[in-house]
């Protein structure tokens, strides 16, 4: 939506006043600045459990205090083939197979700046009402995806962090969220990757984590995050009561 909405702007900019790019770059900063004089007494600071939870992952680096959590994101819904991803992930075989199929959706949250904004079906009052005793996967998940983008903000000096650069990705890739982490051989550093990937990758660790921490994915994704942010130890056994999405999975080795 915001690379939708920022194209409009250079078309309309470009079109009407000629020499677009000033009028275009003022016309975006005071939507920006409009839309954060909107917001900026909305939302609700995390929780203390989902605090917990994501200092387990971000540490010190994601300042908790400055992040927001809203009911009702500014996303539409949007039609598109939706191919089956490689059932190889924790957060692949977690879920029923996908099919191919032409479907209509929006995504369950958006994250701006410091402020992460979840569509009316997705948002919660708490999204760790019982953490660390239970864990409540997807949620979990999605909470530390989006929190990931609040970093990348946060830390933009080291990453380069911008939404409009996050928003690019969905032009230039028909799923800016597939990853491969490749062989040991091979490794990448957890910065190399595009912004929406390394929000997928933390919720893979997330997945593995919980369900399969001994685990030699889990392993490999411990040692890229800790390379980019003060992840916690992982440790020997599953830390909490997990909650799946779906009867049908099997958790055996699910990160081996």
């Amino acid at each position: 939506m915001i690379a939708r909405f920022r194209l409009w702007l250079t078309c309309l900019a470009r079109s009407r006043f000629g020499r677009g790019r000033l009028i275009q770059r003022r016309l975006w900063v005071g939507l920006v600045v409009g839309f954060g004089v909107i917001i900026a007494a909305c939302g609700r600071p995390v929780s203390d459990g989902e605090a917990e939870f994501l200092s387990l992952i971000h540490g010190d680096e994601l300042d908790l205090s400055r992040l927001r959590i809203h009911e009702g994101a500014p996303l539409s819904q949007v039609t598109f083939r939706r191919k089956p991803r490689p059932r190889v992930t924790c957060r692949e075989r977690i879920l029923p197979p996908a099919k191919d199929e032409i479907v209509t959706s929006s995504p369950a949250a958006l994250a701006l700046f410091n402020r992460i904004f979840y569509v009316q079906d997705w948002y919660v009052d708490d999204y760790m009402p019982a953490y660390p005793e239970r864990l409540y996967l997807v949620e979990a998940m999605l909470l530390a995806h989006e929190a990931t983008h609040v970093w990348q903000w946060q830390q933009r000096a080291k990453t380069g962090y911008h939404p409009l650069r996050a928003a690019t990705e969905h032009r230039a890739s028909e799923d800016p969220y597939l990853f491969d982490l490749g062989t040991d051989q091979s490794a990448r550093r957890f910065l190399d990757f595009g912004y929406e990937q390394q929000g997928a990758i933390v919720e893979e660790y997330v997945c593995c984590r919980a369900l399969d921490p001994t685990g030699k994915r889990t392993q490999r994704l411990h040692e890229m995050l800790k390379g980019a942010m003060p992840v916690t130890d992982l440790p020997q056994s599953r830390e909490s009561d997990v909650y799946l999405p779906w009867k049908g999975v099997d958790v055996r080795a699910i990160c081996a």
